[in-house]
C-alpha cells in the first residue's frame, strides 16, 4: 500500500518533504513505510532520507509515493 504525497515548496529539502510524507503515512496506516518512490530529479545523495529511496522514471517531480515493501 503507497501514500502519494505531493510538495513542490522550493523552501522545503527533499529530505524534510520524505519526513513529513513519511509522518503522513505513519499517521493513516499505523506503521513505518519502508520505501520512498520519487523522480530522479528530487534525489539527492547528500541528504540523510532515513528510508529506503527508490527513484523511478514514472513518478513526476515533487511526488513522493510512501509505502512499505
Amino acid at each position: 500500500m503507497y501514500l502519494g504525497w505531493f510538495d513542490d515548496n522550493p523552501k522545503h529539502t527533499t529530505a524534510v518533504k520524505i519526513r513529513e510524507a513519511c509522518a503522513a503515512y505513519r499517521e493513516r496506516y499505523g506503521v513505518e513505510p519502508s520505501v520512498v518512490l520519487m523522480n530522479a530529479e528530487d534525489y539527492a545523495a547528500d541528504q540523510d532520507y532515513g528510508v529506503t529511496v527508490r527513484v523511478e522514471g514514472y513518478i513526476r517531480r515533487n511526488n513522493f509515493w510512501v509505502g512499505r515493501e
